[in-house]
């Protein structure tokens, strides 16, 4: 796998993990991720924007990060999340194999109810979740 491609895979997995962590952070720490992440600053953009040095702000997005690992390591909300949609995803297709063998109404039910659970999965879910 290329550095690029790398790269993207931390940058999303940090994305998943603030999004499940975040509000376990300080308020300064979701700022700085924010900008990093989020608005794309760069270090030298925060620590001017924020008055600290550049290496503070480096020292913050590391912090930050091994915490929301931690939290991961112990909560496994975003292993949890990956398994629930591959779970929801296989589900569904078993549902397009099956579905013509039921009456309409039944199919008309079953599709409601499928509906209902998928408003309620991305709530559990906090976002994409990428392999």
């Amino acid at each position: 796998m290329s550095s690029s491609a790398d790269n993207m895979n931390e940058v999303t997995r940090m994305g998943d993990l603030y999004d499940f962590y975040g509000a376990l952070l300080t308020e300064r720490q979701r700022q700085i991720i924010e900008m990093y992440h989020v608005e794309d600053w760069s270090l030298s953009e925060i620590a001017e924007s924020l008055s600290i040095t550049r290496q503070a702000v480096h020292d913050q997005l590391r912090r930050a990060g091994e915490q929301l690992e931690q939290y991961e390591a112990v909560l496994q909300l975003r292993a949890a999340a990956r398994a629930q949609q591959e779970a929801w995803s296989k589900l569904m297709r078993v549902w397009a194999k099956v579905r013509h063998e039921l009456s309409a109404a039944s199919q008309m039910e079953m599709d409601a109810a499928f509906a209902s659970m998928d408003r309620t999965l991305p709530g559990f879910i906090g976002g994409e979740v990428d392999a």
